[in-house]
This record gives C-alpha cells, sequence and structure tokens, in this order.
C-alpha cells in the first residue's frame, strides 16, 4: 500500500501515520485517504485551541487569568480551580481557552454480580411483542430478590420512526433521547383514561412469535401512545410540562426530527432542500405547522424517560450501554452534521473474526470540531444516560482514543485511523459520571494499544473481559467479567454446534478448530465425556461451571448473559452481517417470568452472588 506524500504531516495533523494489524502487518493509509484527512483537518484544527484538563486544587502551570465558571461567575485563578466542571479561561494575553476540570477518578462500584440482558428479548407476559421498561423493572426486582446488584442492559437509544423499523440498538436516531418501544403503553400516566383494550390484545399477541416484529410493535405502540396523548394533551401534566420546559431546545429538536422524518423518511440528506439543516427557517415554519404533533413526541419521551426512571430505582444498579456512533440520516447526525465528517464511516481493519474488515454505517466526528463545540455531543450523551442510571458501558471504548475511518464508498483497506482528545474526552466522561455518582465500564475487547488499558485503570474506568476457563483466574480487578457478549456465540450454541450449523447456513467464514478447542474447554471444564451427546443437562452442567469460575474471578462484577441463564443456543448478533442473520430480532424463547424461575437460572444466580 502506497503512503502519503511525505509533505503531508498526518501525524500533526491527528492521523495515525501506520499501524500493525490483527495479523501481524504494518498497514499504512492509502495516499487518497491521506490527503482527503490532511485537507479536511488543515480546515478543522483551526477551529479551536487545544482545551487545558485540569484536577480541582491541583496547580496547573498554564491556570492563570480569569476564569467563568458554568454559573456566570468569575474568579481570577493563579494556578488552581477549586471546582470540577466546563470553564472558560481568559488569559492575561487574551487567549482564551475552555478548562475541563476533572475529579482525578471515576466512582467505583461494589463487588458484586448481575445479568447482561438484551432488553428487546426478555419479554415478560404482558409486554407488547417487545421487552419494555416495565419488564426492565421487573427484572430489576427479581434479580435484587436473588443477591445480584447489576443489570447490564443493551442500549435503549431512540430509533428512526420508519418503516421497516430499524432493528440494531447500535445504529441509533439519537443517543440522547430514548427508544419509544420500550414503553409499557398501559402505564403511561393517562392510559387509564384510554380504551387500550383492542391494542393491548394485539400486543400480546405478538408474544407468540418468537421472531420480534418491530414494525407491528410499532404501529400498535404508537396507536396507543397517541390515544393517550388524545385525552391529556388538552390537561397535560405539570410534571410533563416542567421536564420538557428542562429540556428545551434539544428535546424540541429532537421531536421536530422525527415528524420530518415520519413525514419525509427516516434520512435527512433526501429531505426536500429546505429541512437539510435544522436551523434552516423552514424547520422552524415545519414545527410550527405540527406543534401538535411535534408536543406528542415529546411527551412520548418524557413517558419513556419516567419509566426508566422506575426501572433504574427497582433495587439494582442499570448499567446503560452507549453505542458507538448513529446513523447517516439520523436525528443526531442531521443535529450535529457541522461536527460530522460525512465522507467517511467508522469501522475496523480486518481481525481473525471478519477478514474483510468493518465499516459500521456511523460518520465519525471531526475531533478538531468536537472540540470547537465544547464536546457537547458526548456531554450530553453521558448525562442523558447517568440522568437515572447508576453505570454506563461506553461500546467500543478506543473511541475515546482512536476510530478507524474508512472512506464513504471505499474499501475498508484504505482506512485510516484518527486520533481524538482523549486527555479532555475521559475529563467530560469523569465529571458528569462523578456529578451522577456513577461508575463507568469501557468495552476494551480485542486489540488494545497498551496505554488504553493503562489509564483506564488509572482513572477508574472498569474494563470488560470475557474469558472462560481457567484464564478468568487472570482478569484484573478492575474489570467486569463475563463468559460472553452480544456478539458472541452462547455456551448452548458452542456446545450444541447450532451457532456453527447458523454461520455455515449464511456463508460467514469460521474458524472450526478454534471452534472445536472452545467445545472441548467447555466438555473438560464441566467433566462432560467428548463422546457424550449434549442434552439439556449437558448445557445446564457447562453454564454453571462456566459461571462457578467466573463466581470465583477478581472481577470486581461478573456478569452472565441472560442468554445463558436460559440456555439459548442462538447469539444475538452475527457481527459482519445484516440481513443474512435476525440480529437483534431473536426474544427468548419463553416469559421472562418462567426463565427466572427455571433451575438453571436459578442457580446460576445462587453461583454468581455467593462470590
Amino acid at each position: 500500500m502506497t503512503a502519503p506524500s511525505p509533505a503531508v504531516d498526518l501525524t500533526a495533523l491527528g492521523v495515525v501515520p501506520s499501524f500493525t494489524d490483527a495479523f501481524g502487518v504494518e498497514r499504512t493509509p492509502a495516499e487518497p485517504t491521506g490527503l482527503a484527512l490532511a485537507e479536511r483537518f488543515r480546515r478543522s484544527s483551526l477551529l479551536a485551541a487545544e482545551p487545558l484538563v485540569a484536577t480541582p486544587g491541583r496547580h496547573h502551570p498554564a491556570l492563570y487569568g480569569t476564569l467563568r465558571h458554568e454559573d456566570g461567575t468569575t474568579t481570577r485563578v493563579t494556578g488552581t480551580v477549586d471546582r470540577a466542571g466546563y470553564h472558560t479561561l481568559t488569559a492575561d494575553d487574551g487567549t482564551v481557552r475552555q478548562v475541563l476540570a476533572a475529579e482525578e477518578h471515576l466512582p467505583q462500584p461494589p463487588r458484586t454480580a448481575g445479568l447482561a440482558v438484551q432488553l428487546y428479548a426478555a419479554r415478560t407476559r404482558d409486554s407488547w411483542g417487545i421487552g419494555d421498561f416495565r419488564d426492565l423493572a421487573y427484572l430489576a426486582r427479581s434479580v435484587a430478590a436473588r443477591g445480584a446488584g447489576v443489570l447490564l442492559v443493551s442500549p435503549v437509544h431512540a430509533m428512526a420512526p420508519v418503516r421497516p423499523a430499524p432493528n440494531s440498538p447500535y445504529s441509533p436516531a439519537s443517543r440522547q433521547w430514548l427508544n419509544v418501544l420500550h414503553i409499557a403503553p398501559g402505564d403511561a400516566p393517562g392510559a387509564e383514561r384510554a380504551d387500550l383494550a383492542d391494542l393491548a390484545a394485539a400486543g400480546r399477541a405478538l408474544n407468540a412469535v418468537r421472531r420480534i416484529d418491530r414494525d407491528a410493535v410499532s404501529r400498535i405502540k404508537l396507536q396507543a401512545l397517541a390515544r393517550i396523548w388524545a385525552v391529556v394533551r388538552d390537561d397535560e401534566p405539570a410534571e410533563f410540562r416542567d421536564w420538557a420546559a428542562g429540556h428545551g431546545d434539544d428535546l424540541r429538536a429532537f421531536a421536530t426530527w422525527t415528524v420530518l422524518a415520519e413525514t419525509h423518511g427516516g434520512d435527512w440528506r433526501a429531505w426536500p432542500e429546505g429541512y437539510a439543516h435544522p436551523l434552516a427557517p423552514a424547520v422552524a415554519a415545519f414545527a410550527d405547522q405540527h406543534a401538535d404533533r411535534v408536543r406528542f413526541h415529546m411527551w412520548c419521551q418524557w413517558v419513556a424517560d419516567r419509566q426508566l426512571a422506575v426501572a433504574c430505582h427497582s433495587g439494582v444498579t442499570i448499567c446503560l450501554d452507549a453505542a458507538v456512533g448513529f446513523d447517516f440520516g439520523s436525528a443526531d447526525a442531521w443535529l450535529y452534521q457541522d461536527l460530522l465528517a460525512l465522507d467517511f464511516e467508522v469501522g475496523c481493519p480486518a481481525d481473525p473474526w471478519n477478514r474483510e474488515g468493518q465499516r459500521w454505517g456511523l460518520p465519525p466526528f471531526d475531533p478538531h470540531a468536537l472540540t470547537a463545540a465544547g464536546f457537547a455531543p458526548l456531554r450530553n450523551l453521558v448525562r442523558s444516560a447517568l440522568r437515572h442510571a447508576g453505570a454506563l458501558r461506553i461500546d467500543h471504548v478506543m473511541q475515546l482514543w482512536r476510530l478507524f475511518w474508512v472512506p464513504a464508498g471505499g474499501r475498508v483497506a484504505d482506512g485510516a485511523y484518527v486520533r481524538y482528545p482523549v486527555d479532555a474526552l475521559l475529563a467530560v466522561v469523569r465529571i458528569e459520571a462523578c456529578r451522577a455518582g456513577a461508575w463507568i465500564v469501557g468495552e476494551d475487547i480485542g486489540t488494545v494499544a497498551g496505554e488504553v488499558r493503562e489509564t483506564m485503570a488509572a482513572i477508574g474506568m472498569l474494563g470488560y473481559r470475557t474469558e472462560t476457563g481457567d484464564r478468568c483466574a487472570w482478569n484484573p480487578e478492575n474489570t467486569v467479567g463475563a463468559t460472553g457478549t452480544h456478539d458472541q456465540a452462547t455456551i448452548a450454541g458452542i456446545l450444541t454446534r447450532s451457532d456453527e450449523r447458523d454461520m455455515a447456513g449464511i456463508g460467514k467464514q469460521f474458524d472450526a478448530a478454534d471452534i472445536e478447542r472452545a467445545r472441548d474447554e467447555l466438555r473438560r471444564d464441566a467433566g462432560i465425556e467428548q463422546a457424550a451427546p449434549v442434552g439439556p443437562e449437558q448445557i445446564r452442567t457447562a453454564v454453571l461451571a462456566q459461571h462457578r469460575r467466573l463466581a470465583a474471578c477478581p472481577s470486581r462484577i461478573a456478569l452472565a448473559t441472560l442468554d445463558d441463564a436460559a440456555g439459548v443456543a442462538e447469539r444475538p448478533n452475527m457481527p459482519g452481517t445484516v440481513d443474512e442473520y435476525p440480529n437483534w430480532r431473536i426474544a427468548l424463547p419463553a416469559p421472562v417470568e418462567d426463565l427466572l424461575a427455571a433451575p438453571l437460572a436459578r442457580d446460576l444466580l445462587a453461583e454468581l452472588a455467593g462470590r
């Protein structure tokens, strides 16, 4: 691969000049990629000065001048700042810089155990075809009664209101707002005043089919919410009015995008020209013309927020999951378009599991433009996630250090790593987490630079480990330990070979020898003879054996997936596929009430809780 011209100083502009891939081969950016990035960053790097990251009470040699605090007050500083937060420093020479004053360490959780849950899949008998926030509250109460302390939940970000309905919770419309499909309509304020009997029956009927039909769920739930809105709109609860006023322009802008998406489709880039930018006069006029529908979607967000709050105060710490990004056509992309590089998308280079590499369909933030915006997108994301939840998992935590940019329409092999202002980004995370008293876990699975985990440990950000067998005994204490993730095969899937059959059925490449080694290890650890047939009892024995080891590992938190606790063979997501496999559409095989009462889940939780 040809390197960019020596005249282009990629390193100074934030582009990683070379990297070693998962196969040990050194890679450099393709010349067109390097030149495109150089041209972009030459312009955007002029937008803002590098922020100053400080620790309250600790001397900083650049912290001299007049400091304007978040509350508007000003003080003269001579080397130290006395409070955490987002400040602006005007130095004696007139230079203006943002100051991010953050505590040095993040809050820490107690040693405990819990479940990782795909919320959409976790249906109770009262669900309307998909797991909802009422089901999450039930799960929280149930696992708390069994001695667990944590529920890690799949992303609950807002999704586009389009048909077909999006399935992946990791490709949201907005990371700041919530997925209204997780609302339990019958629990919405005012629901008792609306006749929902027919819709409730239709919603519950969807539970009879294991494959989740988000189109049907969306149609039924939005009808139900619209009926409730019709009876409450003229007498809005004061709580809603205050909540909406407190979220101001951000909430109204998202609701306006939602109505525009209902009217013109879920990709703002294809809308009539007048709606291309959120500050366009035509957008304000549209919002006024559709004021009731905009208000309706604002109300839906309040209902979702209210129900999530109940779940987050139901006996265990709820750890929400923050996706890496959002769709190109999404609300967040529309709102933040001036901060994005829309001619690139986020991805990752080839590795043994995805030999063609991956492109994730997510536009990256320009790091220089992000700095100029005061890191508002990250601040809003973390603050909204921790409004009620006690913890946050940051998917692909390397995004705070660097992201792999792939040219839109180009080859993954032509991509390049772009650096981000990690010290500032981590300071934002610490400010928001410390204010909320919440702990943070960074998903650091795979090839991660050594300094990443060192820095995480230094600030108290937990890592994520999915080691099994004897290897989990080597987990560092400052980690969440688990036996798998939503992207990996379940224990039952490996033992029964069903995961191999699923991959073979869609033509996905896999390493059969590696899978055989994993199967042999599961059998050996559980004392199952190699020639013995695999049935429910063997699956139960293997699941308990793995989690018995996990319970004894040093990790601060030990997590079982609800899929393993239910003995499920299908994995939630097959990486590198979209429609070839029913990603994010496979519900658990029985109501959560039954699964948690079954011997496997009961004994597994007892093993973990005994740690």
